[in-house]
């Protein structure tokens, strides 16, 4: 037997648009890439002060390499669009 009822009314299907949330994904992922290549200098001067780069070297060239790539992903970045 079935437990479907025509006479209870169904809801909608809800239609998502692809391309709205794309275009936030990508807003959201060029902001904090914007945002996060700021204080990123600071924190591989304050690594190069401290003498961090002698006991981890790895660590203050990932920290470059994170610098640049958020630094590229964040370029276009505008927050009144």
């Amino acid at each position: 037997m079935s437990t479907f009822d025509p006479s209870i009314p169904r809801l909608p299907a809800r239609e998502t648009n692809v391309s709205a949330v794309a275009d936030s994904f990508r807003t959201a992922v060029s902001g904090v890439a914007f945002w996060a290549s700021i204080p990123l200098p600071l924190v591989i001067l304050a690594t190069l002060a401290t003498g961090v780069v002698m006991t981890a070297p790895l660590l203050v060239v990932g920290l470059v390499v994170v610098n640049v790539v958020c630094a590229a992903l964040g370029h276009t970045y505008s927050p009144n669009r």
